[in-house]
């Protein structure tokens, strides 16, 4: 109890910076790209709410820093608001995000000038508008392989040797006959390079066989294991349910940092994006089919609080044999946060890419449309999807916050 309330005002502030930086790059995506492409850019705020801190640049646009920081938002000139709602909500009709057809067009058009109708987002080509939206979610990945990229050309890429220290009695490793000693060469038919490989293939497995290779004094040995349902705590002592196989990896003070060149760091960033990609995708697809709980998925609590338990984690003790010195903690603690911050700006990315009319996947979905059949889907079916998302995501929101909620007062008791 005492632990947790002294980690909450580290957590609150770990997870406002955290969340700025990533919302930042996500909106600047858009920005950068908008302007690029012509579009005149109205309003960029990082946050919502009353702005604590306004200026415009040289260009018009006026930049925002607001007093709720959970998110951020540009505005092109020619919306209505910040989720890109064209004017013909300004007529008192359905909600769009583009013309519905050529006479609203000409009707909008009418009030503008010509210089005006230039620069406004909403009478860009399709090509133009599906750019400038995809550009968020893209500079979400952009930033994370750069994040990546830079960790393990500074501070270097913590790498866990493949090897089994010790096996769990009773557990589904023990059974399937791992042994003391035995190093990890495959995955399901995949080369192991470090300990990392397997948790991965455990924590997407849903329960379902996996075959290993392992090296045991020089011979090839195959083993076939179901990993089983537990409650456990994670690396931070969060009360979790995962699967587990009863595998005892290297302790953190067995574990080696490499450091890249530049070349290698960004080969080596692109394929950290692309693990957890995958690692996403099949996991939403365990949920999907009954076999991974909703209720692991987390929001804005859980978030603020593995940052600020990120923040920490170099500092426990009891994941050392023996205290390292304060250097080594330090690091361990940077590393950690800022690899959360790329892992987050990942999450992010993919959140805004889904399908759903509320999000950039959602625009870039009707302006597929758009661009298949040559004209834009009509304002009843926008205004219909429109709302079906903000219903969706509300939804979403509040069951990852109630999920946050209940495994928060699950720690404290």
């Amino acid at each position: 109890m005492l632990e947790t309330l002294l980690i909450l005002p580290i957590s609150i502030i770990a997870f406002i910076a955290l969340l700025m930086i990533i919302v930042f790059f996500h909106e600047y995506g858009h920005f950068s790209v908008a302007r690029l492409l012509g579009v005149k850019v109205d309003v960029f705020s990082i946050g919502f709410g009353k702005p604590i801190l306004q200026w415009i640049d040289r260009k018009g646009t006026q930049w925002r820093i607001s007093a709720l920081p959970l998110g951020g938002y540009v505005k092109f000139f020619g919306d209505l608001n910040a989720a890109s709602q064209g004017p013909a909500e300004a007529a008192q009709k359905p909600a769009t995000t583009q013309f519905p057809g050529p006479r609203e067009a000409e009707e909008i058009a009418g009030g503008m000038s010509a210089e005006e109708r230039k620069v406004c987002f909403h009478f860009k080509p399709v090509w133009v508008r599906a750019a400038v939206v995809a550009a968020g979610p893209l500079a979400n990945f952009v930033l994370a392989v750069a994040i990546f990229a830079g960790l393990y050309m500074t501070l270097g890429r913590v790498i866990v040797d493949p090897m089994v220290m010790d096996v769990t009695a009773e557990s589904a490793a023990a059974e399937a006959g791992f042994m003391p000693g035995d190093r990890i060469v495959t995955v399901n038919g995949r080369p192991v390079a470090e300990f990392g490989d397997v948790a991965d293939a455990v924590l997407v497995s849903g329960g379902d066989e996996i075959r290993f290779e392992v090296d045991r004094g020089g011979q090839t040995v195959a083993l076939t294991a179901a990993a089983t349902r537990i409650e456990n705590t994670d690396r931070y002592g969060n009360k979790i349910e995962s699967w587990r196989l009863g595998i005892v990896g290297p302790s953190p003070q067995d574990y080696s940092f490499r450091k890249y060149g530049p070349i290698d760091a960004i080969s080596a960033g692109f394929g950290e994006l692309g693990r957890i990609l995958e690692l996403t995708v099949k996991y939403i697809g365990k949920i999907v089919l009954g076999k991974e709980e909703a209720s692991q998925l987390g929001g804005p609590i859980k978030m603020a609080q593995y940052a600020g338990q990120s923040v920490m984690s170099g500092f426990d003790d009891s994941s050392y044999r023996e205290p390292p010195g304060f250097l080594f903690k330090l690091r361990a603690s940077l590393i950690d946060f800022i690899f959360l911050a790329a892992v987050v700006s990942v999450s992010i990315g993919f959140l805004n890419l889904m399908p759903v009319p509320v999000l950039d996947g959602g625009h870039l979905m009707y302006y597929a449309y758009e661009a298949i059949s040559g004209r834009p889907l009509g304002a009843r079916a926008q205004a219909i999807g429109f709302r079906l998302g903000v219903v969706l995501l509300a939804s979403l929101m509040i069951f990852v916050t109630w999920n946050d909620i209940n495994n928060l007062l699950s720690s404290i008791s």
